[in-house]
């Protein structure tokens, strides 16, 4: 893309959104790119639901991988201010940033799921790159499973996704963790990024508090249950 197409992209920006969300915008647009240099991972590039399909058909109920913004989720665990020694499941994890990110907050452990066995082999060698960096006491676990075919766990507190499947996947996951519930009974946290089908969150789960946050233009609602 030619310096032209960039600024006139830009001057777009400014007039539909405003001066001061697209400078936020670019400030987060560039420290997602600072974090990957930092710790010589790959988390930010993107890949398509086409590639994603091609891996396996149940993916078409997936979205393209797009990675959860650094500067936001920092912020976001800061404010939730979530007990140490906890476990965090990253549904529809992908590259692998949350659960990097999450390890700076104290968690006991962070385990991703994803379909994608080309996004959890880089998902791998981005937390070797990072561990090889960084004095972290977390443990990582990424395993590539359909998310409807996981087994969640009882130790299990904080359930993250970044809108990662449509609804017909969602409330099959839902149902999986009710069923860990269930069998365990505990309080949890649903945190969702960009929630655009939170109604079947609310439409299923047995919700005590609701929680939305705009953080550096990061849309995210927590559901404690």
């Amino acid at each position: 893309m030619n310096i032209y197409k960039i600024i006139t992209r830009v001057i777009k920006k400014i007039r539909n959104e405003g001066l001061l969300k697209t400078l936020m915008d670019l400030i987060s647009y560039l420290y997602d790119h600072y974090y990957d240099i930092k710790y010589k991972i790959d988390t930010y590039s993107w890949v398509s639901k086409q590639d994603l399909t091609a891996e396996d058909k149940i993916a078409e109920h997936a979205s393209c991988y797009q990675a959860t913004k650094v500067l936001p989720l920092r912020n976001l665990l800061k404010k939730m201010n979530i007990p140490k020694g906890k476990v965090l499941v990253d549904i529809g994890s992908g590259k692998g940033r949350v659960l990097l990110i999450a390890s700076e907050f104290g968690f006991k452990e962070v385990r991703g799921i994803e379909l994608s066995s080309k996004l959890c082999s880089i998902a791998n060698k981005n937390i070797t790159n990072f561990k090889s960096r960084v004095n972290t006491n977390t443990l990582f676990e990424v395993i590539n499973i359909d998310a409807t075919q996981y087994n969640f766990k009882d130790d299990e507190y904080v359930f993250f996704m970044y809108n990662p499947f449509d609804e017909f996947i969602l409330k099959k996951v839902l149902n999986n963790i009710l069923i860990s519930i269930k069998r365990q009974n505990r309080p949890i946290l649903i945190v969702y990024a960009y929630p655009v089908n939170r109604g079947v969150i609310e439409e299923i789960m047995n919700i005590k508090k609701v929680t939305n946050y705009k953080i550096w233009n990061g849309e995210y609602t927590v559901f404690e249950i």
